[in-house]
C-alpha cells in the first residue's frame, strides 16, 4: 500500500468516525483508542467496518478485524486485508 492510499484510508475512517460519534475529524488522532478515548461501541464499530467496506469494495469479517485497539490499528489492519485482497 502506497503512502497516499495510506493516508486516504486513515482519511476515511476517521470521517466515518467523526459522523458516527460526533466530533470534528480533526480531534480525532491515530493513537486514540476507539472504546476509551473515543467511546465507540460495538454497534459503532460494525457501522465503521461496514461503510468502509462498501467505500472499498472489502469483504472483512468482524473476527479479522476484533483485536484493533486504536485508529491507527485499523488503518493498519483494514490497509493489510487490502493488499491480501488486491492479490486475489
Amino acid at each position: 500500500m502506497s503512502g497516499n492510499e495510506h493516508e486516504k484510508l486513515q482519511q476515511d475512517i476517521v470521517e466515518v468516525l467523526s459522523i458516527l460519534i460526533g466530533l470534528d475529524p480533526g480531534e480525532i488522532k491515530v493513537q486514540d483508542r476507539l472504546r476509551e478515548d473515543l467511546g465507540l461501541d460495538s454497534l459503532q464499530s460494525m457501522e465503521l467496518l461496514s461503510r468502509i467496506c462498501e467505500k472499498y469494495d472489502l469483504d472483512v469479517e468482524m473476527e479479522d478485524v476484533m483485536e484493533v485497539e486504536t485508529v491507527g490499528d485499523v488503518v493498519a489492519r483494514l490497509g493489510e486485508i487490502m493488499q491480501e485482497q488486491k492479490g486475489r
